[in-house]
């Protein structure tokens, strides 16, 4: 029953309930025999992931107040709660607590000198606090696989839209949204990809900043400050840790103007998926990447035209969506294929010209990639093949909006080869 598009129908209305697979990560979650840390920024989809596509004994929830509800939302004291995760440890059973942090010091020692047995599954969305579970220091440490669960992967999102009938345009950027969890309630079959992430941007202004900078309030206010900049210099298009770093001076939001202050900020974002960072080829020089569409489209609008803090209509925010939507495109393509072909992604930046994706096994380039996605006149095509025979690879890829009449010297790709669609 998973991973299709059901319809329900009443006598009033049709209601269409989209369901997205994610199998990777609920194997790996039912496969691994150890107890399991599972965290990630809110609204990833963890608590749903669990309950709809793992097994499990016991589900537990606890509230802001400790409260602790069982799975059919029945409250229950903390000592109750103990007695049953106590023998339900003894009896080998799986068990599931969600926002397990909120039970403090007592319950991490209770688990360090509880019996290792059965499967105790933790969820969390305050990445701090997990990294710290993790650390040397902790009673946990080493007690726990870690199972970080970040937005839809790009081919699970596409594999449930491979049975609606869009254009093949429309199917790749709605895909791409869809990536992001809250985006799915919004979703249409008879919208235009881009006025439906139009709508999610306008009614979501106060949540999604809220999705990630709920991270780090625990570090304190001028650390978390710190984060949100880097978020919205990446967002902009500052995606090397010089700019970063002198983007955030200008902001006063550090005391000098060095990337080595910033690089600890840089790999805590990575650690919890926030961000990527991606090499430069036969460079010594990276770039960073936010990793969620969503959390693009909204720094960088606000960033460049102060979105939340005055009223926007829909179009134009489409009119910015149009702006960065060619390289969210880009990004979401290079990562597709690295994965697919378990290959590194990096992209080329010389002198005189640059190169999108540039896939390499070990050092050496597999594939060569350029995506166009806008008009593809002649002269733009003569002057990406021209480039594409700049460097060496196995292979070399020029991806469109839809390939159809389209001759290349090069292979020539659309949405068409990523996921067999429905014809």
């Amino acid at each position: 029953m998973y991973g299709k598009n059901e319809r329900f129908i009443n006598i009033t209305s049709v209601i269409l309930i989209m369901i997205i697979h994610r199998p990777l990560e609920a194997k790996k979650i039912e496969e691994t025999t150890k107890w399991l840390l599972v965290y990630g920024r809110r609204k990833t989809g963890k608590t749903f992931l669990i309950n709809n596509f793992t097994k499990f004994d016991d589900y537990f929830f606890v509230k802001s107040d400790k409260g602790i509800l069982t799975k059919d939302s029945k409250q229950i004291s903390y000592d109750t709660f103990i007695e049953i995760l106590k023998r339900g440890i003894e009896e080998d059973k799986t068990i599931v607590i969600d926002e397990f942090h909120r039970l403090g010091k007592d319950f991490f020692d209770f688990l360090h000198y509880s019996k290792k047995k059965g499967k105790v599954i933790l969820i969390s969305s305050t990445l701090f606090l997990s990294k710290k579970i993790l650390s040397e220091k902790s009673a946990l440490m080493g007690l726990f696989a870690e199972v970080p669960i970040g937005i839809i992967s790009l081919k699970d999102t596409l594999k449930v839209l491979k049975n609606f009938s869009f254009p093949k345009k429309e199917m790749l950027e709605i895909a791409i949204l869809l990536m992001e969890p809250i985006a799915i309630d919004y979703f249409s079959e008879k919208k235009r990809a881009r006025t439906v992430i139009a709508e999610v941007i306008l009614s979501s202004i106060k949540t999604i900043p809220a999705l990630v900078g709920e991270i780090f309030t625990e570090e304190g206010r001028g650390i978390s400050a710190v984060y949100e900049g880097i978020l919205r210099a990446v967002a902009t298009g500052k995606v090397n840790s010089g700019k970063i770093s002198s983007y955030l001076f200008s902001k006063k939001l550090i005391k000098k103007d060095d990337p080595s202050i910033i690089q600890q900020y840089l790999n805590n974002l990575i650690s919890f998926g926030i961000m990527k960072r991606i090499i430069i080829f036969n460079k010594k020089r990276f770039v960073y990447k936010l990793t969620s569409p969503l959390s693009r489209i909204y720094y960088y609008a606000d960033e460049k035209y102060n979105l939340s803090e005055r009223k926007v209509s829909e179009n134009e925010i489409v009119s910015i969506i149009n702006e960065i939507m060619p390289k969210l495109v880009e990004d979401s393509i290079r990562e597709f294929l690295a994965d697919g072909h378990g290959l590194r992604e990096s992209i080329v930046e010389e002198r005189d010209f640059e190169i999108d994706g540039c896939l390499l096994k070990f050092k050496r380039p597999e594939i060569l990639l350029e995506v166009k996605w806008g008009n593809l006149t002649k002269k733009d095509m003569e002057k990406t093949e021209e480039n594409l025979r700049k460097i060496e690879a196995r292979e070399k890829v020029i991806f469109v909006p839809d390939k159809k009449d389209i001759k290349s010297e090069f292979k020539v790709m659309d949405v068409g080869d990523l996921i067999p669609i429905k014809s």
